[in-house]
């Protein structure tokens, strides 16, 4: 139910568009589409400021004050015409052109608002196809009524106007669908909306009847208007604006896209052998623009990739909450490691008794804390690794297990000294199993397995044995 209200409106402007469309180019058609336009406006401003838009008010003011521009400069043609001017004047030309710069602003403050940190690969994108578009409509629009521009700058303007603002609106559109986010219905009816003012700013040239050119050109931009509030006035409109949760991955489809965008240029000018030099020189400038957006573009998706993989290598080897080697890294580290090396198994004292009164977030930073100081009690080429809970290992690579002895005396000492957590101290101890060089452990027949499983129980014996000490495997103490 919380839509019927949206499809009403959409209808009432169906309605509108049709009774517009067919009485154009009259006095009374005027009227009828200056009061419903009117009617829109009032709607969009109205959506744009309602309570709940308090976080994403400004994108929905820029659409808002562009259909008060566009509505403007229309009150003005009808006007100048009862006041004995033919053809509009430059103040409805600089009206309509602020809407469609107004419209664009309010697209590309939605975008950045969806994509957030997401939004450079979106601009890149949309700079790229926005340049083919561009170049695409100046060859078929504009460039022909450039030699009119001397003789009769104004009317030349309002010929090339509405492509030139056709230009703006497929930036903002190309911005905000290429940025990530939630595509739902005011998605789609946002991109109808610009989809239908582009078609009839454009189509009107392909139209040979110069009644039907006005007829319906006028009821698609009346249903554009009124498709564009509707985006607004829809209750899950907030997804235009909603910061993505993820980013998008880059689709095949818009490879291909890219790639159509970099040959537009190129194209047309093999094509069209007609061009003045300046023009050919614009379009190879197109170019080699175009080329820049997409190396800068692949370039970035690269950077991307690689700080993903390294990413992901970081986390398959290191435990997320110390950021110590894991359980996998220390069966790397130990394949890897020489006969002449001693493993250090450790398991703390007293940790779940806090962890249970105190809360996992005491706990938490007990095992960050503690892991901070098993990397400084060892040798950089040493490794620290958790297992999990709080269990650790250390592998000591080129020494034997007597050698270890005042390395486990440092780690029982600091272990042991209070850890501060929201004013309160916490005291937790440690255990240590050692096992290696000179404890029977290695020899020919060095297994990385065996010597882990001897230091884990001889920690055991030391737990046994009173806790807080350390016992080498093969001795008593």
């Amino acid at each position: 139910m919380r839509v019927l209200p949206v499809y009403l409106f959409i209808a009432a402007t169906v309605v509108a568009a049709m009774i517009s469309g067919v009485t154009a180019g009259d006095d009374t058609g005027d009227v009828i589409y200056l009061v419903a336009h009117a009617g829109i406006c009032v709607i969009g401003l109205a959506c744009a400021l309602r309570p709940r838009r308090r976080e994403d008010r400004r994108p929905w003011l820029w659409i808002a004050g562009g259909q008060l521009l566009w509505l403007a400069g229309n009150a003005a043609y009808p006007i100048a015409r009862l006041l004995g001017h033919a053809e509009p004047g430059l103040l409805e030309s600089v009206l309509w052109t602020l809407g469609y710069v107004a419209y664009g602003a309010g697209l590309v403050s939605m975008a950045r608002r969806r994509a957030g940190r997401w939004l450079r690969p979106a601009v890149l994108d949309m700079l790229t196809l926005t340049t083919a578009v561009g170049i695409a409509i100046w060859v078929a629009f504009i460039s022909p009524y450039l030699a009119d521009l001397a003789a009769e700058p104004v009317y030349a303007y309002l010929v090339i106007m509405a492509p030139l603002g056709d230009v703006i609106i497929t930036a903002g559109v190309l911005l905000l669908v290429l940025s990530p986010g939630v595509r739902g219905t005011p998605t789609r009816l946002l991109l109808a909306s610009a989809v239908l003012r582009i078609a009839a700013d454009l189509g009107t040239t392909y139209i040979p009847s110069d009644a039907v050119a006005v007829m319906v050109p006028t009821g698609i931009i009346l249903f554009s208007n009124g498709l564009l509030i509707a985006a607004a006035l829809h209750p899950g409109s907030g997804e235009l604006t909603r910061p993505a949760q993820a980013r998008r991955t880059l689709h095949p489809a818009r490879l291909w896209f890219l790639g159509v965008g970099l040959l537009t240029a190129p194209t047309i000018t093999f094509a069209r052998q007609g061009y003045a030099p300046a023009e050919r020189i614009a379009l190879f400038t197109a170019t080699v623009i175009t080329l820049l957006f997409v190396f800068v573009r692949f370039a970035s998706a690269l950077r991307s990739l690689e700080r993903a993989e390294r990413q992901l290598s970081y986390q398959a080897l290191h435990d997320p909450l110390t950021g110590l080697a894991n359980r996998a890294a220390l069966g790397e580290v130990l394949d890897s490691a020489p006969p002449t090396t001693t493993v250090l198994y450790l398991d703390l004292d007293g940790f779940k008794a806090i962890n249970d009164a105190a809360g996992h977030a005491a706990g938490d930073a007990i095992l960050r804390e503690v892991s901070v100081r098993l990397r400084a009690a060892v040798r950089d080429r040493d490794t620290v690794a958790r297992l999990g809970g709080d269990e650790f290992v250390i592998v000591l690579p080129d020494l034997d297990a007597r050698s270890a002895v005042p390395i486990a005396e440092r780690i029982l000492r600091d272990v042991a000294a209070p850890v501060l957590h929201e004013g309160a101290a916490y005291s937790v101890g440690t255990s240590i199993g050692i096992a290696g060089a000179g404890t029977g452990h290695a020899d020919a027949t060095w297994r990385p397995s065996a010597l882990l499983r001897a230091a884990d129980a001889a920690m055991y014996s030391a737990k046994g044995l009173g806790r807080g000490r350390f016992v080498i495997a093969g001795t008593a103490a």
